[in-house]
């Protein structure tokens, strides 16, 4: 066999058992050195593919794909910093435990550390973000490709396991690059005969969920046996099924059950809004848990840690898959590693119910409040509102991805829990950065197949506007909300707006760029409603349209820092 010929049958024997393991959605970028995976891909028929001209754009594309399906999504790109542009996606999906493959095509050994054009150090480039990361050789018949295959099932392996997240594998290839047709009666093809007939991986694997030890349940069944004011907090989970089962054993044993937007279950009629009881005072000095069981990871908001870090509680429990420890406050006195959805099956019957906290004045009168306050149908639309409104019309149907800063608190405060069965919800809250938003929602829509709404404020819409090239494509419709209050409104809650009259100079970063004419660049659909009622015709409008828009909400950030404080300051004494 000749160059071209190896490099074309290493190339496609990896993209192949890639998809017999289940990762068949690529998201390319295009170069010279990737050409071989490049067009493996393109020539199989059981391969999704996208091209993404923004390495950054995909890589972060596949998170949101990830974080729909929890499949990884392979990402492919050629050598140099094309590489180094999956970085940020690289520390969310790592963060998150999100599956990631990428596979990065590289200069062979002889170019690397002689002045080659394109070419850095790769190998290992992303160091203890990813979960395996693997140098493979420059194909050649000295390499068996038993090994290439059982390689490709490592990394797709390594991806799923608890802790999911990357894993890389850097690819070099010699020259020259082009594809020609391959000898399948080649000596160094032969042993693959059997695995070319079949449609089966080389090597199956099963990712089991982790199940909660006998000691660790009885420890916690002891816990919330003999507590007198407990309380269930619903921070990140990935999965939906986890999410429900603590819904359930709160409703089953009548437990308030604190659910954070990350939950996935905030928005659905039976998780109440305790967010807001833990603004107000007199509930915070009438309320103080001795016994907390935290399922999942962090959350968005203050509350309720400010109210246990004042009252400490006995026992603080923290229940979810991940090996890493969780201790933000430092105050835990147990973890179970398991999967909540198997401890919440396994904690039901632990009390008898009837000694929950009643609060249905306070959340009346909280609702009331904001309904008075900020989305009166023809007051202004400001960032409130539309993160209310945007629960209370969002079908079952649909999605909702949220972006960090104010979108997700203002989502998590203010959003009102309408929905049946639990919206499905998702945020980037591994790092909390603003960076590669509207890809990620727009990979999130195409792995659930399925309508997204995305609430985004200006400074991030602005870091990731070359994603709205994704949106005129069916598999990715976007309603894109931009709360836009020219600037980074977050700045104006943080303790520095006190202490310094420079806060637009060096925090704000004020900007009057033209939301609606981005808009028209990528020939997109744009509204810019002004009072409440005309934003919530256009969002119903939005909801049964088959064509992505973009919808501006243009406030300023001084209105937006008064309507929070007003909010606030009512929430504490109502």
């Amino acid at each position: 066999m000749n160059t071209r010929q190896i490099n074309t049958l290493w190339s496609s024997i990896i993209v192949e058992e890639l998809i017999r393991q289940g990762a068949d959605l690529f998201c390319i970028s295009p170069g010279s050195r990737s050409t071989p995976l490049t067009l493996a891909v393109a020539n199989n028929p059981r391969a999704r593919f996208r091209m993404f001209p923004d390495e950054r754009s995909a890589a972060f594309y596949a998170l949101g794909y990830a974080r729909a399906t929890g499949m990884p999504a392979v990402l492919i790109c050629t050598s140099g910093t094309a590489l180094a542009n999956y970085f940020p996606a690289v520390v969310e999906a790592s963060m998150d435990q999100q599956p990631m493959i990428i596979l990065s095509a590289d200069r062979p050994f002889e170019l690397l550390e002689s002045g080659a054009n394109q070419t850095i150090r790769q190998q290992n480039i992303f160091g203890d973000y990813t979960r395996w990361s693997f140098e493979l050789p420059s194909p050649g018949t000295d390499t068996p490709l038993k090994s290439l295959l059982s390689t490709v099932d490592q990394s797709v392996k390594s991806s799923l396991r608890s802790p999911a997240g990357p894993v890389h594998l850097n690819a070099p290839f010699r020259e020259p690059l082009e594809p020609e047709l391959p000898d399948p009666d080649h000596p160094w093809a032969l042993p693959l005969s059997e695995w070319r007939a079949s449609s089966e991986p080389w090597c199956r694997f099963e990712i089991p969920r982790q199940e909660p030890s006998p000691e660790g349940v009885d420890a916690l069944r002891a816990i919330l046996a003999h507590a007198e004011q407990p309380l269930l907090v619903a921070g990140y989970m990935e999965n939906p099924l986890d999410a429900e089962a603590v819904e359930k054993l709160a409703e089953s044993l009548e437990i308030p059950l604190f659910c954070d937007l990350t939950s996935g279950i905030r928005l659905s009629k039976n998780c109440l809004p305790w967010q807001l009881a833990f603004l107000n005072e007199p509930f915070t000095e009438q309320f103080k848990p001795d016994a907390v069981i935290h399922f999942g990871g962090g959350l968005i908001g203050k509350q309720p840690g400010l109210t246990i870090r004042k009252h400490p509680p006995l026992h603080y429990a923290v229940v979810r898959e991940h090996p890493g420890r969780f201790s933000p406050d430092h105050n835990v006195t147990l973890n179970v590693e398991a999967s909540p959805a198997s401890v919440a099956a396994a904690l039901q019957g632990c009390r008898k119910p009837g000694q929950s906290t009643e609060c249905s004045r306070l959340f009346s009168e909280a609702a009331r409040t904001i309904e008075a306050e900020a989305c009166s149908p023809d007051g202004a639309v400001n960032e409130v509102s539309a993160a209310r409104i945007v629960s209370t019309l969002t079908g079952d149907n649909h999605a909702i991805f949220v972006s960090n800063s104010m979108p997700a608190r203002n989502m998590n405060l203010f959003a009102a829990p309408v929905t049946k069965t639990p919206l499905r919800t998702a945020l980037n809250r591994g790092a909390s950065g603003i960076d590669g938003i509207i890809s990620t929602a727009a990979g999130f829509a195409a792995g659930l197949q399925a309508p997204t709404t995305l609430l985004i404020g200006d400074i991030s819409f602005l870091h990731d506007l070359n994603a709205l090239s994704l949106l005129n494509h069916a598999w990715n419709r976007l309603i894109v909300i931009v709360l836009n209050n020219h600037g980074g409104g977050i700045f104006s809650f943080l303790p520095v707006a006190k202490v310094t009259d420079r806060l637009d100079e060096c925090f704000a970063t004020p900007q009057n760029f033209s939301i609606e004419l981005a808009a028209r660049t990528f020939a997109l659909d744009y509204a810019h409603p002004i009072t409440n009622r005309e934003f919530t015709d256009t969002y119903k409008a939005a909801l049964t349209s088959s064509r992505s828009v973009v919808i501006e909400v243009e406030t300023t950030r001084p209105e937006n820092l008064n309507l929070h404080r007003a909010l606030q300051a009512k929430f504490k004494t109502l």
